[in-house]
């Protein structure tokens, strides 16, 4: 059976103590995807609980194709982000949607965020609403450790 927050864990365990921009991570997130051969979706966000809070916008990526094996691909097209009816989160809990929807939403932080940690979202009590699809560059994992190098020594200069 597949656990998502343990596989998030997994694939992700390098970079969850980072705290990087909400785009960088964005970039780090595709490129973590892609190198393990998932398809994936960016995108711009709102969070939406349930008394109609929004929250500011976000980037977040849309992880496809969780099955119980490694990889089960989807075709990326316009339909599978085609929120504007938005998903609607009342399954009990991230594992449960992302067994049943076979996707997750990976957080990366406020647009205006510079310093931000990866996180998965918690269906249970929110609507997701995407404002818009996002192109993210999908970067070799040297790439990402040069982009990790870069944003330490930016943030001790």
């Amino acid at each position: 059976m597949l656990n998502i927050p343990s596989k998030f864990d997994d694939l992700f365990a390098a970079y969850l103590g980072l705290r990087l921009s909400a785009f960088d991570n964005a970039k780090l997130v595709v490129a973590v995807l892609a190198a393990h051969q998932y398809q994936f979706q960016a995108a711009e966000i709102k969070l939406i609980n349930k008394d109609e809070v929004q929250s500011t916008p976000r980037y977040a990526i849309k992880w496809l194709g969780l099955t119980d094996n490694q990889v089960d691909v989807v075709d990326v097209n316009t339909d599978i982000l085609d929120d504007s009816k938005s998903d609607i989160f009342d399954i009990n809990g991230i594992e449960s949607y992302c067994r049943e929807t076979r996707y997750c939403w990976i957080d990366c932080g406020k647009i205006n965020q510079y310093e931000v940690g990866l996180s998965l979202i918690d269906p249970q009590g929110c609507n997701i609403q995407v404002i818009n699809t996002i192109t993210v560059p999908v970067m070799t994992m040297q790439q990402v450790g040069f982009m990790c190098v870069e944003s330490a020594h930016f943030d001790h200069c």
